[in-house]
């Protein structure tokens, strides 16, 4: 009897750790505005570097956002007039779609000391202090879902514009992959909170 006590004592040790791992980050501060006009209003940051950051999730969107053989797959997910052709291209050089970018988030100027936040490869972005911000990045809006902006990980990170506080693991950009019809829509309308 003591015997299974212990194992299942043993057993529960990591898990534990691992569960209070992630209990112990501290969230952070960052804003999602769909446009830098929208972002210049607030007056939480420079006209410059609102625009520097929308210009960097620009950047990062054809890197991150998921991707779909055609365009009727990713516009049942993202909704009619709503994707886009990506710069790259199937083996076979054949079209890849992906959804529109509705918006971008910014961390808090305050939090990155006006520098850095910025989109790191996959492989290089997991130590160290780049991988405790939050970086600036694309959002998008599912067709199930048109009020919440996600991450292109399909996180949800708003309701509207403005200011939002969230961990930073929840947020990491990761390379786009091609996904099938229900692969953002569908999680999309099974997840229905935010902000961690």
């Amino acid at each position: 009897m003591k015997r299974s006590k212990k194992a299942a004592l043993v057993l529960m040790v990591p898990v534990a750790t691992l569960l209070l791992a992630g209990c112990g980050e501290e969230r952070e501060q960052a804003m999602v505005f769909t446009d830098p006009s929208e972002c210049s209003a607030a007056a939480l940051n420079s006209a410059a570097q609102c625009e520097a950051d929308y210009v960097a999730a620009q950047t990062l969107h054809p890197q991150v956002a998921p991707k779909y053989l055609n365009k009727e797959e990713c516009e049942t997910d993202f909704g009619a007039g709503q994707c886009e052709t990506a710069p790259q291209q199937t083996t076979s050089g054949g079209s890849v779609f992906m959804p529109m970018m509705m918006g971008y988030m910014m961390g808090q100027m305050l939090n990155r000391g006006g520098a850095g936040g910025n989109f790191q490869q996959p492989a290089a972005a997991g130590a160290g202090a780049a991988g405790s911000k939050i970086p600036t990045q694309p959002l998008y809006k599912s067709r199930d879902d048109r009020s919440t902006f996600r991450t292109a990980t399909n996180t949800p990170v708003a309701k509207g514009i403005g200011p939002i506080s969230l961990k930073p693991s929840q947020v990491k950009p990761q390379a786009g992959q091609v996904v099938r019809r229900g692969g953002f829509g569908q999680q999309a309308a099974a997840r229905n909170s935010f902000g961690g």
